[in-house]
């Protein structure tokens, strides 16, 4: 099982490695499924085999994760497991934007994304702005309570996934918070 305590991201290399969609796709299923296969994680993630390989090693080089021969079934067998389930970014090592432009990208889409669209109407998606005049320490307070929360559902999610890896039903959702001080004053007026 992957280590709760977050993994430090000091090097840029190491922000690179983990910056590409794909292999954050990979450290998400990895987590949820707590070990796999190149093939196993081809198979969810609608990506080739000889792909999935290749990040695979370059997470594994970067401590991401490591192969589980105790779970292979013979020694051609690679099977991987997840080293860490977070990580934290010590200052400004580069690649950030890289890292979380899509993520970005996501939000502004869920916000002005056309309800009357075509798609899959089934999906639940919600958006919020919001805000409250927190102390330091309530914001803190505040952001532990949702991160419990926010544990709970990932436990709970996971288990269902782990259960049954190719559910059609479940989904990936993403879920992106911040919280931190605002000064609107010192923001430029709209145009409009």
């Amino acid at each position: 099982m992957a280590s709760k305590e977050p993994l430090r991201i000091t090097e840029p290399e190491t922000m690179r490695a983990l910056a590409h969609p794909l292999r954050q796709r990979i450290m998400v299923e990895l987590n949820v499924r707590e070990h796999a296969r190149a093939a196993d994680l081809a198979r969810s993630l609608g990506e080739p085999a000889n792909s999935i390989s290749f990040h695979l090693r370059v997470l594994a080089k970067h401590h991401f994760i490591e192969e589980a021969p105790d779970l292979a079934r013979d020694k051609r067998d690679r099977v991987w497991r997840p080293l860490v389930e977070r990580f934290l970014v010590e200052g400004n090592v580069g690649f950030e934007e890289q890292m979380i432009d899509p993520h970005l990208r996501w939000m502004r889409g869920m916000f002005l994304r056309d309800r009357d669209a075509p798609g899959d109407k089934d999906d639940f998606n919600q958006g919020t702005a919001s805000g409250a005049f927190f102390t330091r320490d309530e914001a803190e307070e505040m952001t532990a309570e949702v991160f419990a929360v926010m544990e709970k559902w990932w436990d709970k999610t996971g288990a269902a996934k782990r259960a049954d890896p190719d559910d059609p039903e479940r989904k990936y959702y993403q879920i992106l918070f911040a919280v931190g001080p605002r000064d609107l004053a010192a923001e430029p007026a709209s145009k409009g």
